[in-house]
């Protein structure tokens, strides 16, 4: 080719013009991809610290329903005004509840006096409940009621007073599964009948009981009735920073608990930016909520630069001096690019393969003795920072080593396997944890957990349902299981190597007892009422 030719050099030019414009343009759509990036990931964290703060806001709003259930605890019969003083001081220390409130349960016999005693406190006061309408009035016969006895603040909340909690049907639930099961609860959205304007908010029920009741047969005779917290959605986020907003964030809050519908609780903005929302769960008692948040058309100007604009002109103007020279170092760097992330992507394959080997045991395929010393040292450190209770079974097979002497290793390890995972169905909860820790050897960590009687039946009962012969075995035809089980609420003194070594004692109990059985030690050390006496004094 004859480059002196005019016809030829005109084309060489065109091409040059051609591929630099095209390569200036490639380079100003990846800066405004990376830009974007770099917008959604900012986002992201500025999101995440806001909802880290509205859960810390709402959780710790809730916590003052254990403080306040401990004077009823301590003190069934206590009286308006101790009620008032305790609550005032609950109130004033974590602002944005609505109301707290006392409803014990009054069976039908004992309405009309209760009633009685509601005059001596209050001008007008009897049991009422809301008519489809909306109208409240003196609600009907029932077997038993939950009305309001107390409520603090008074002021907004006299409407409150009285009112039978059982009579809502959506709450029935609720309140039933939190007395059967002895479990701080939430109930799903409601409109408030001392609220006119019905914004979303959601009652926190948590049980007090006469004495510690153990079947549900006893929670239900010694029950004396729930504290319940009024919490109002869009007061609780206008008291973290989910609330503190400037205009760059819109964000959704849904109640998903029920799967079959969402319920809305709170939503800012209409959600439609050209970003995919970021979500993230939170567990309130027993609700799961999920937040949805997109960046404002204001968040994404204000970092959005025209440096992708520059470099198109830029690229323009020197297109035809650097079109060799920007080529090569182009495809050099793209190279490398996809090279490091080729590599990247086989690393981090490699991680999570070796993340797999190192905590999932290779015959059962569940979790093993490292990952759970990781878990057990974790959960034991959170429930003596939060003084929990935390339940430590170990499930041990009977007679194992005659089932492997009489049907070969081969089955000894299918054995293995199939308990294995009859036992690992058994940990439903996200923080239940359930391991391999040596030989035929298996153990469960059960945070917040207090009471492992009917677990420990289950393990049992799971094990005999696989009906895998046995004829070795001297308690059984069948494949067998022997239990132990711990309960402690630890104290920052105190290792959990403790827990682990009464419940292993325990399982050794039940292997002494005739196996086939199971054997709980509960070494809950009584709380001190603290809160109770200070406010007495």
């Amino acid at each position: 080719m004859d480059l002196t030719h005019r016809h030829y050099a005109k084309w060489l030019q065109g091409l040059v013009v051609i591929f630099g414009l095209g390569f200036t343009m490639i380079m100003a759509y990846m800066l405004h991809l990376d830009q974007q990036r770099l917008i959604s990931q900012e986002f992201r964290s500025e999101y995440v610290l806001r909802v880290d703060s509205f859960k810390q806001s709402v959780l710790s709003r809730l916590t003052t329903l254990h403080s306040l259930a401990i004077l009823f605890e301590t003190q069934p019969s206590a009286n308006k005004l101790l009620f008032r003083k305790v609550s005032a001081k609950l109130l004033t220390t974590h602002p944005g509840i609505q109301a707290l409130e006392w409803a014990p349960r009054v069976p039908h016999q004992d309405r009309e006096e209760f009633e009685r005693q509601g005059l001596r406190n209050y001008t007008h006061f009897s049991i009422t409940e809301r008519q489809p309408k909306g109208v409240i009035q003196r609600a009907d016969e029932r077997k038993e009621y939950y009305p309001v006895q107390f409520v603090e603040p008074i002021y907004g909340n006299e409407i409150a007073l009285g009112f039978d909690l059982l009579s809502d049907t959506r709450r029935q639930s609720t309140i039933q599964a939190s007395r059967d099961l002895a479990l701080p609860l939430a109930t799903s959205s409601i409109k408030l009948v001392q609220d006119p304007k019905e914004q979303h908010a959601f009652l926190a029920l948590r049980p007090v009981y006469l004495e510690q009741p153990v079947t549900v047969l006893e929670k239900r005779a010694h029950i004396l009735g729930f504290v319940v917290g009024v919490f109002k959605v869009q007061t609780l986020i206008m008291q973290s920073k989910l609330g503190k907003n400037e205009g760059d964030i819109e964000f959704l809050i849904e109640d998903m608990t029920e799967s079959s519908a969402a319920q809305t609780l709170h939503r800012h903005g209409d959600m439609t930016s050209s970003f995919l929302p970021h979500r993230i769960w939170i567990e309130v008692w027993g609700r799961d909520w999920r937040i949805s948040a997109v960046p404002t058309a204001q968040f994404i100007q204000s970092r959005t630069s025209s440096m992708p604009y520059i470099v198109l002109v830029i690229g323009v103007l020197s297109t035809i001096l650097t079109l060799l020279y920007v080529r090569l170092l182009y495809r050099k760097q793209v190279a490398i690019a996809q090279a490091v992330r080729a590599k990247t992507h086989e690393l981090d394959k490699a991680n999570e393969r070796l993340l797999v080997l190192t905590q999932v045991d290779g015959l059962t395929q569940v979790s093993n003795r490292r990952y759970f010393d990781l878990q057990l040292q974790k959960e034991w450190r959170r429930a003596v920072r939060i003084s929990s209770p935390i339940s430590l079974l170990v499930v041990d097979i009977d007679y194992f080593k005659e089932y492997n002497d009489r049907y070969g290793h081969v089955m000894g390890d299918d054995c293995l396997h199939r308990v294995a995972q009859a036992l690992n169905e058994l940990a439903k909860r996200s923080c239940d944890v359930f391991a391999r820790i040596g030989g035929e050897e298996f153990v469960f960590i059960l945070p917040d957990t207090e009471r492992i009687d009917l677990f420990s039946e289950n393990c049992l009962a799971a094990v005999r349902g696989l009906r895998i012969h046995h004829e070795g075995s001297e308690v059984s035809k069948f494949v067998s299981v022997s239990v132990g089980g711990a309960v402690m609420r630890p104290e920052t003194h105190e290792s959990e190597e403790i827990l682990l070594n009464h419940a292993d004692r325990a399982m050794y109990t039940a292997k002494e007892a005739g196996r086939n059985c199971a054997h709980v030690v509960d070494l809950v050390k009584p709380k001190q009422p603290q809160l109770p006496m200070s406010v007495a004094d």
